[in-house]
């Protein structure tokens, strides 16, 4: 997955590779030494928030396009949504710290789930910015309840993780932000790494509503782009995604 770092040119459209991003890095940085936290314990799941999930119809691939957010925008900026084909992914093997790489795999929908859940992914090309992007994933039988509580189990302790880079390794570091009030529960939190064009900060904001899980993503360099992922496209967002389960 090809990693950038520079700031695009105005009017010129690119992809931003966000989850490889916040795994690999982009620039050399010194840091403390990896975490070896215990391995975490299985997640328990709250009665109430199985019967929730379980209300919420599970979406289809078709649904789940038409539910995410415009791929034009008002100001000329493209923003392209593709279906995942490949439920397989190895980078999360990658990552140092267990409870980091728990964390990952879950909010990137990465993690095993039976039946294997509906997703798609959206790049976000804003002007003068490295972008964004968001994962929307469909789960069947509750699943959504069991990957968001691995969410929650991984950020409990996920504070530190190396992964190898094409020219360094990448040391990040975890901050856990206030869990916004949105959809049936969120959390959010930032990864930040030292790379040669500055801090490399990549937000994390993750939604489940219903039976599909959102994950925004948002990347800042060197502090010069938008740091966080516009709330009230997350909101509008949610909102299509409630629209779309009723």
């Amino acid at each position: 997955m090809p990693i950038r770092c520079a700031v695009r040119a105005s009017g010129v459209p690119a992809l931003v590779a966000v989850a490889a991003l916040a795994v690999v890095g982009c620039g050399a940085g010194s840091g403390q030494p990896a975490s070896k936290p215990a391995s975490p314990e299985p997640a328990s799941v709250s009665p109430s928030a199985v019967a929730v999930a379980s209300a919420s119809r599970p979406l289809t691939a078709e649904q789940l396009v038409s539910a995410a957010l415009p791929q034009e925008s008002p100001d000329a900026d493209w923003h392209p949504v593709s279906v995942r084909e490949s439920q397989v992914s190895g980078w999360e093997d990658q990552i140092s710290d267990p409870a980091c790489r728990l964390l990952l795999a879950a909010a990137h929908a990465w993690r095993p789930s039976q039946p294997a859940p509906t997703v798609v992914d959206q790049t976000f090309n804003w002007t003068n910015d490295n972008g964004g992007e968001s994962t929307l994933a469909s789960y069947g039988n509750s699943g959504a309840v069991a990957v968001f509580e691995e969410v929650r189990e991984g950020l409990s302790t996920c504070r530190y993780y190396e992964s190898p880079a094409p020219t360094t390794t990448y040391k990040g570091t975890v901050t856990v932000d206030p869990a916004p009030r949105l959809g049936d529960e969120a959390v959010q939190f930032e990864i930040t790494a030292p790379t040669e064009v500055g801090p490399h900060v990549t937000q994390y904001t993750v939604v489940r509503t219903g039976s599909v899980i959102a994950t925004f993503t948002k990347l800042s360099v060197g502090g010069r782009d938008i740091p966080a992922f516009p709330p009230a496209m997350i909101a509008q967002q949610i909102s299509l995604l409630q629209q779309a389960q009723s």
